[in-house]
């Protein structure tokens, strides 16, 4: 009997997909979440008050860089999907290699939070770190479909990416809470300690991502039929993009990632201003109350489901809608739930993307990022 047979917990090459390989595909979400989610909340406030950027400086950095990231994720599509013919692709892996090299790259993190340095700099340091990000999380969205074939196993994997997204938000609340009650308000040293904190977490997250991970053989990866280059296959993107709005299901999951993950960015960076300089709190008060925010989205997020599964999302939703305690519900779960469960991390939207025809799946899996490119400011 072969040491292993084909089972629900088996990947491909025989490889089975235990705990450690889940906790180890999860704990990349450290980076897709975690590291924005501080950004978002912290650093537009650290430009403006500690590095002497005036608010459209600050939003025009945001700005320069979500244009970028609307370039480069299709861009890291290609070059993934690609990079296998290459010396280093058959050697490390076109995936994992870019997870490789991005491992001693996550130290680049903390100079996005250095104090009194100039507009050009603070502009360039958060284009670099974009551009690192987009090479990590593009070929690490792919790594399920390369891990296994199947659904169960790969919804797994989205479900601790999930449970990980969530921990990471409360970790980018809770560290610069920490080293602001130590160093108080007025100084800049909380923001490049939580950099540094972070950095060093990302590094054990994507080593062990890189160690617990692997790719199907080149043998069982489908070939398109035609072999087009870049601007060819880019052009074709853009053209098929119009016929994915035909599709009534991606509409409304398309609406609900821009209203959810807009309302989400929107909201964390007005957030921080608004209960610093307008409620006059201190900064350890933002810290404290987006800690709360992560643990009821967490729990809000799990019975949701629950009661999902239970009785249907029909059946969850509308019954009692007369009932002005149940319209009080519907309103905090239309701002809630769109943030924590995001649809384009669903592994049905992943299925759906990976049958549509003619593009590999590091290309599909940037589709939504052209329709939201950066984030909200």
């Amino acid at each position: 009997m072969a040491r292993y047979t084909a089972s629900a917990s088996e990947g491909l090459q025989g490889r089975p997909i235990l705990l450690r390989h889940q906790l180890a595909y999860g704990g990349g979400n450290l980076l897709g979440s975690g590291a924005l989610a501080i950004s978002g909340a912290w650093l537009l406030y650290f430009y403006t008050t500690f590095c002497g950027l005036t608010l459209i400086e600050a939003s025009f950095i945001f700005s320069v860089a979500s244009i970028i990231d609307a370039i480069s994720n299709p861009l890291m599509g290609y070059l993934t999907d690609n990079f296998g013919k290459t010396r280093l692709g058959k050697r490390f892996g076109r995936r994992r290699f870019f997870l490789l090299i991005g491992i001693p790259l996550m130290m680049f993190y903390p100079l996005l939070w250095v104090e009194g340095l100039s507009f050009w700099y603070y502009l360039s340091t958060y284009v670099v770190f974009e551009i690192i990000y987009t090479s990590i999380m593009v070929p690490y969205e792919t790594l399920a479909t390369e891990m296994t074939d199947d659904f169960s196993l790969r919804s797994k994997l989205t479900g601790y990416k999930a449970i990980f997204g969530k921990l990471a938000n409360f970790l980018a609340a809770f560290i610069p809470g920490q080293f602001i009650l130590l160093y108080g308000k007025d100084s800049a040293t909380p923001f490049f300690l939580t950099g540094l904190t972070y950095g060093a977490i990302l590094i054990v997250a994507i080593s062990c991502l890189w160690l617990c991970s692997w790719e199907r053989e080149r043998g069982e990866e489908v070939e398109t039929s035609a072999k087009k280059g870049l601007l060819s296959t880019l052009l074709s993107l853009a053209k098929d993009m119009r016929s994915t709005f035909y599709l009534r299901v991606f509409r409304k999951h398309l609406g609900m990632y821009l209203c959810g993950f807009g309302a989400e960015w929107l909201f964390a960076s007005i957030f921080t201003y608004f209960v610093i300089f307008v409620l006059q709190h201190d900064p350890a008060m933002v810290a404290g109350l987006n800690s709360l925010s992560s643990i009821l989205q967490l729990i809000s997020t799990a019975l949701f489901i629950g009661l999902c599964v239970k009785k249907g999302l029909q059946q969850t939703l509308y019954p009692g809608a007369g009932d002005r305690h149940f319209r009080g519900s519907a309103v905090y779960l239309a701002v809630v739930f769109p943030s924590t469960v995001r649809p384009g991390d669903s592994a049905d939207v992943r299925h759906y993307r990976a049958v549509r025809p003619g593009y590999r799946r590091g290309l599909l899996y940037t589709l939504d990022r052209l329709h939201l490119p950066g984030r909200c400011r």
